[in-house]
């Protein structure tokens, strides 16, 4: 007959598992582990004993699945993950954590951040991620060739990951810290003069007056572009703004238009001038009349969906447009917000004015258009002058 074994404080038989259970206490939470073997369960718990007598109750882990190791081992397994743990890893986490639908914290451009990890992978990917020193994503940075407020970016985005990192302890510090962001100069914006803007009219409705009356739905197509130039520049709204915008964000009544979804995060409202609310009335003439001739008829091309404009890209007929004009690095981005703001600043708006209207998070953003109101200063300084020396 097999002889009991010796009873030890903190270790029991468990006749409904087979198995030995030890237990210890630590930090107030009792960490059970069964064992087939009762001489394993007495090390083990031996060993536990042995770490809180020597190295205190800190030093035991709160879970049975954790090893028992003294604190210098701890150092040397932690040293050891950090130093395997690879920066291609960080990214892929960093990443998924990004997508996940279900993240509050998702951002809303999901293609360039995509785009700057894998830059980073790239380049340090098989590397340690503890190994990354701050002057080697200095060099890195400068190496790209990119503009200034574009490395910012790169760096905000690896800077993301080790911080995301740091969260979940897999490393105790951050490298791009240490690593001084690139000055930003914005200088003068590039906008649209009333002499361009006259170029492009002429040819749309060169565009229009060429194409045949027989070609209804194409003249239909084409009298949308003079209405997309004018809520461009008159609003100030970003591109991907002025495509996604739909009908019930159209407050005909108010003059008012509403963005949802902007850049800032936050809903934005921009007042309509008499010429985009032309426009905007004019874009619901021809979408009628659309329905009317496509009739059940569905096309690929040229929607009508709900949104006030037909298209969602208009780099074909715009880029057309200004060619036959003979405008040159005009993007529509300069078209739209950089026109909208000088315009302003040109009729001697405020800052303030020219923030509300473009939506601007800081009014420092807006101060790169008062340049254009220089006219309106120098006017105010003659009047001025000009008192004085009459006293």
């Amino acid at each position: 007959m097999a002889r009991k074994p010796k009873e030890v404080r903190g270790i029991k038989f468990r006749p409904d598992r087979g198995t030995w259970e030890a237990q210890y206490k630590a930090d107030g939470s009792r960490v059970r582990k069964n064992f087939l073997d009762h001489e394993a369960a007495v090390v083990w718990l031996e060993t536990a004993k042995g770490l809180r007598h020597k190295e205190g109750v800190a030093s035991l882990p709160s879970s049975a699945a954790e090893p028992l190791l003294t604190l210098a081992e701890k150092k040397e397994l932690k040293e050891h993950r950090a130093n395997s743990l690879l920066i291609e890893e960080l990214c892929d986490q960093y990443l998924a954590h990004i997508q996940n639908p279900n993240n509050p914290e998702r951002p809303k451009d999901q293609v360039n951040p995509p785009q700057r990890l894998g830059a980073i992978k790239e380049a340090f990917g098989d590397r340690s991620a503890v190994s990354l020193e701050p002057h080697e994503i200095k060099d890195w940075l400068i190496s790209l060739g990119l503009a200034a407020a574009t490395l910012n970016r790169y760096k905000s985005t690896l800077s993301a990951v080790y911080t995301y990192a740091k969260e979940r302890k897999l490393v105790e510090s951050n490298p791009c810290r240490d690593v001084s962001h690139f000055a930003v100069t914005l200088g003068y914006p590039r906008w649209m003069s009333d002499a361009e803007e006259d170029k492009l009219r002429a040819v749309l409705a060169r565009w229009i007056e060429e194409t045949p009356v027989d070609y209804e739905m194409t003249r239909l197509e084409l009298r949308e572009h003079p209405n997309e130039i004018t809520v461009g520049s008159q609003t100030g709204m970003r591109k991907g703004n002025q495509y996604a915008l739909t009908w019930p964000d159209i407050n005909f009544k108010l003059c008012l238009i509403t963005l949802p979804d902007t850049k800032t995060g936050v809903p934005h409202t921009v007042p309509m001038t008499d010429d985009v609310h032309a426009a905007l009335k004019d874009q619901q003439e021809i979408q009628d009349r659309m329905r009317e001739l496509r009739g059940d008829r569905e096309t690929t091309r040229m929607k009508l969906d709900g949104r006030v404009f037909t298209i969602r890209e208009n780099r074909e007929w715009f880029e057309k447009a200004k060619r036959e004009a003979g405008v040159t690095d005009l993007g529509w981005h300069q078209l739209s917000r950089h026109t909208a703001g000088s315009r302003l600043a040109a009729n001697n708006a405020n800052q303030k004015v020219i923030q509300e209207v473009l939506g601007h998070k800081t009014i420092a953003m807006s101060a790169r258009y008062t340049h254009l109101s220089k006219a309106h200063v120098s006017s105010e300084m003659n009047a001025a002058l000009s008192r004085s020396r009459n006293v």
